[in-house]
């Protein structure tokens, strides 16, 4: 399999995992010292415990959001690769959001390092 095809299936499984509110599938396959800039706060989490914590609180507050993953890119090499994707986590037809991660291959599998979750903000007229 591919390095390209086997990132695929780990972002699929993740996908799945946040729409089942799974939160140990959730946090599978991130580095211990992962840092995530996400949209609520905390804007920055560092270290998986950080990052679990933020699954925690999105899966209080989900209801029933979509989560999945729009013109997924990828670029890998034997040993590192990038994610970017458009992310659509929302209740109604909202624009989608972006993502980008930054993966290692660590003892034969992919873990993710870096991760940003952001979505557009409607720009203000200031006068």
């Amino acid at each position: 399999m591919s390095a390209e095809a086997e990132i695929t299936h780990m972002l699929d499984a993740w996908a799945a995992s946040v729409r089942a509110h799974d939160l140990e599938g959730a946090v599978s396959g991130r580095s211990a010292e992962i840092v995530m800039f996400d949209v609520p706060e905390p804007l920055q989490a560092k270290g998986i415990d950080a990052y679990r914590d933020t699954w925690t609180l999105y899966f209080g507050d989900a209801g029933s959001r979509r989560f999945e993953l729009l013109e997924t890119h990828i670029v890998a090499g034997p040993d590192v690769a990038w994610v970017r994707a458009l992310l659509r986590c929302t209740t109604d037809d909202a624009p989608a959001g972006r993502l980008t991660m930054g993966l290692r291959r660590v003892d034969g599998r992919w873990i993710v390092e870096h991760e940003h979750h952001s979505f557009p903000v409607p720009l203000t007229s200031s006068g």
